[in-house]
């Protein structure tokens, strides 16, 4: 079997992107709540306990929640409107390193950060845009994105806005990367603002005059707590430049392998650092490169071998071993059987 259709089908079986679960319930409530059945929803994969707070959900299943809610409601407006509903601490410690960040500025930046928390599939970033701060909202799925959840992500971080800083905040402009609904009269009341839609992105611009209100629940010692938990927490993730650097090798090796040639060397220039200093951070880390192959090889291989469609000899190639008298013999040192007697077992 080809590398290619290989992959596919270990990536459908690997843990793949997920979304912090805390907005779901509100969703299913704002559904019910207009009379709607929000059974569909509540038995899509993952949803199974969404009491629970470190709850993480299938991409896959958030979108099919969006689309099965506008589906229900017939909304079109339906991010807006789930934005503004939404109660107070919704989205947990993302929100609070917003509301007590020194500055409307410092907010956005934190929730743009923070933001990768909730979402594997969504990022943010803030910057500089001629004299105001531009919010950009990037999608980095490969279909897309429900248009929804872009509305949501720009319509509920200027209600943080407005509520944090207590002006009624307008932005100088909104734009949408998806095409406009029939009508767009609830966008333009809750932005207050142009709003430009087939923009190519998702985005917001504050003036630099509301970038720098300060904030009413400023508080610098929950701030520095929240941040610390926040950053533990992309750190576990491997989101951000600060993460452990064998967390970011090993993020990169489930991505990868099978669809290119894992070497240090490779891996190094897409870090942008050099070999030496690769092998020297993972040394420092109490790994190298290639325990974390061997660890990603080992996991990989277990899955795939419950595939019985795949010959012990497609999964030796897929792991990028020379031939398949290697790979028998890594497996029988991580298992202490062989491919064919796991898989019989």
């Amino acid at each position: 079997m080809a590398p290619g259709k290989i992959a596919n089908k270990v990536r459908t079986t690997l843990p793949g992107p997920s979304v912090q679960g805390w907005l779901l319930p509100h969703l299913i409530a704002w559904v019910e709540k207009r009379g709607f059945d929000g059974t569909s929803i509540r038995r899509l994969p993952g949803l199974e306990d969404l009491t629970d707070p470190d709850l993480r959900v299938p991409e896959a299943s958030v979108e099919s929640a969006w689309h099965l809610a506008t589906t229900l409601t017939g909304d079109a407006v339906i991010g807006v409107h789930l934005a503004e509903s939404v109660p107070r601490g919704t989205l947990d410690l993302v929100e609070y390193a917003f509301r007590s960040s020194a500055s409307l500025a410092a907010g956005l930046e934190r929730l743009a950060r923070y933001g990768r928390v909730l979402s594997d599939r969504v990022a943010a970033r803030t910057e500089t845009h001629g004299e105001g701060l531009l919010l950009h909202v990037h999608d980095t799925g490969r279909t897309a994105l429900h248009p929804g959840r872009a509305e949501f992500a720009l319509a509920v971080a200027l209600k943080f806005a407005r509520e944090s800083s207590g002006e009624d905040i307008t932005p100088l402009q909104v734009c949408f990367a998806h095409a406009a609904p029939e009508n767009t009269s609830e966008h333009r009341r809750f932005f207050r603002s142009p709003v430009r839609f087939g923009a190519g992105s998702n985005s917001m611009i504050l003036s630099a005059a509301v970038a720098t209100r300060p904030m009413q629940a400023a508080d610098e010692a929950l701030s520095s707590i929240v941040r610390r938990r926040l950053d533990k927490a992309l750190a576990e993730r491997g989101l951000h430049g600060s993460a452990p650097l064998s967390g970011r090798v090993r993020h990169m090796m489930v991505e990868h392998l099978g669809e290119a040639t894992l070497t240090p060397e490779a891996v190094a220039k897409t870090l942008a650092v050099s070999r030496r200093t690769l092998s020297r951070h993972l040394a420092d880390e109490g790994t190298s490169f290639r325990n974390i192959l061997d660890d990603v090889r080992r996991e990989f291989a277990c899955t795939l071998l419950r595939d019985r469609s795949l010959s012990v000899g497609d999964v030796a190639f897929f792991l990028q071993y020379s031939e398949p008298a290697a790979f028998n013999r890594s497996f029988r040192r991580w298992t202490g059987r062989t491919p064919h007697a796991f898989r019989q077992s």
